[in-house]
């Protein structure tokens, strides 16, 4: 059984300047109550009672994100430090999660890990552009990755009204889970693609990492069927490329394409 997460576990999680400024609105808004006068005969103790319990999560929560501080440095430096396949199979499982979370980072995502315990298919949750993308990670370095991992991925993405799965290992899938990814539009990144991201030109040109690592066409958001890359030749976005359904026009879903 897992332990339950308690706030300071929760802060930690978070980038630290939102620890700082949790910290900030707990002592200032613990003051702001405490100052409010009362007839109670027990208003001046209460009053002290408030503001000592600001004070201390007030510490509690600075505390949390000074730590928070020394991981994401921390994080930095192990992900600088590796750059080969056997570098990222050197990683414990927890340490490959955070690796990967970074390397999200790198391409401008907020980042999300979620808590020890069972993760119900999701280790991280990225938001950018308004979407929400859930990540699962395997640091498996023999097993290939079956079919069945990718629909729990499936199951937790309609569950929690994510736009977007990503799925990554360490090692390989296998040709049956590789087909169904494709089929439901999950992202698939292998052993080989993460040394291949970590290349010097690929972090210095920040290309996006859905054209570096998506070797398949999309599937269509209505139907699923393939979706062909095409480029508008009306309206406001004249010129610019987007994804259309195959089967148009029996079909017209559509899906941004990155130029």
């Amino acid at each position: 059984m897992s332990r339950r997460n308690s706030i300071f576990d929760d802060v930690m999680r978070l980038p630290w300047p939102v620890g700082v400024v949790a910290a900030v609105i707990a002592f200032f808004g613990s003051q702001i109550v405490a100052a409010r006068p009362t007839e109670s005969v027990l208003g001046p103790v209460m009053s002290q009672m408030i503001r000592t319990i600001g004070w201390y999560f007030s510490a509690i929560l600075l505390f949390a994100a000074f730590l928070s501080f020394l991981s994401q440095v921390l994080r930095a430096r192990r992900f600088k430090a590796t750059r080969s396949i056997s570098d990222i199979r050197s990683l414990s499982w927890k340490q490959f999660e955070s690796f990967i979370g970074e390397l999200f980072r790198q391409q401008g995502y907020f980042v999300l890990e979620t808590p020890e315990g069972p993760d119900n298919g999701v280790d991280l949750v990225l938001r950018k552009d308004g979407e929400k993308t859930y990540v699962q990670c395997k640091h498996w370095k023999a097993n290939q990755v079956g079919i069945e991992k990718i629909r729990e991925l499936l199951g937790s993405m309609a569950a929690g009204a994510a736009q977007n799965g990503i799925f990554v290992t360490s090692g390989t899938y296998t040709q049956p889970a590789r087909d169904f990814a494709r089929e439901c539009g999950i992202q698939l990144i292998d052993g080989e693609q993460l040394v291949n991201l970590l290349a010097p030109e690929q972090m210095t040109s920040a290309i996006p990492l859905a054209e570096v690592c998506s070797e398949l066409e999309p599937s269509c958001p209505l139907c699923q069927a393939p979706m062909v890359k095409r480029i508008a030749q009306r309206g406001k976005n004249k010129g610019n490329p987007f994804w259309g359904c195959s089967k148009y026009p029996a079909c017209r879903g559509i899906r941004n394409a990155q130029t």
